[in-house]
């Protein structure tokens, strides 16, 4: 029996590459708010945390136009359908299958919003998987870890470390250490790149493919 009773997936870089969609939503939204153009090594910056905390960062603009800015950026996002325009990592299919069939609780644990989350994952037939999908919510007031612990207790698990947060990125890593739970790094996404990127950070390990990540768990 494992040691662990849920797994909480983080969606951008972790379950689904989502660059190509949300590459060409931002280039739309930077345009149009009329910002300089990102270099193409400038853009995996904006997947995963929030946009407008990085739109406020890289343009250092006030707080107030960088909400603006990425208020266009979901308009876009979501009207020309860039949302569905991701791919499911290889094999991850099959590690979601595997990790349900040994009674591994199933999340989704994102700050992406919740109804982009709900409607990726509709799209592309993963919903059955999971018992808990969870975003943040319209005025981006909920934290990662908030997100987690949401997550948690629609999933019946009340002990912090029978809970494995996993994620591509330092906002993942720091979303599991704020919320007490256990992470777990995966090296195929945007933020860490190796094992040894994910070692500045609490983990259980790195997972180099989605078939990797089964054996934490089983």
């Amino acid at each position: 029996m494992s040691k662990y009773a849920a797994a909480l997936f983080d969606m951008d870089g972790t379950l689904f590459n989502t660059k190509r969609g949300i590459v060409k939503a931002l280039r739309l939204a930077i345009r149009d708010f009329g910002l300089e153009p990102l270099k193409e090594e400038e853009e995996e910056q904006f997947i995963g945390p929030p946009i407008q905390k990085t739109v406020e960062k890289v343009y250092k603009i006030s707080r107030e136009e960088a909400v603006d800015c990425a208020n266009l950026f979901r308009k876009y996002y979501r009207e020309k359908g860039y949302v569905l325009e991701c791919d499911l990592y290889e094999g991850m299919k099959e590690c979601l299958a595997k990790l349900k069939e040994n009674g591994i609780k199933l999340g989704i644990a994102s700050l992406k919003k919740e109804d982009m989350v709900q409607r990726i994952c509709d799209n592309y037939g993963i919903s059955k998987y999971f018992d808990s999908i969870h975003g943040t919510d319209e005025f981006d007031n909920l934290s990662k870890s908030d997100i987690i612990h949401i997550c948690m207790n629609d999933l019946g698990v009340s002990e912090n470390e029978k809970a494995v947060m996993i994620g591509d990125t330092r906002f993942d890593a720091l979303g599991a250490k704020e919320a007490g739970v256990p992470f777990l790094a995966v090296s195929y996404g945007f933020g860490f790149h190796s094992e040894k990127d994910a070692d500045d950070y609490d983990n259980i390990g790195t997972a180099s493919a989605a078939s990797d990540i089964v054996k934490y768990f089983i």
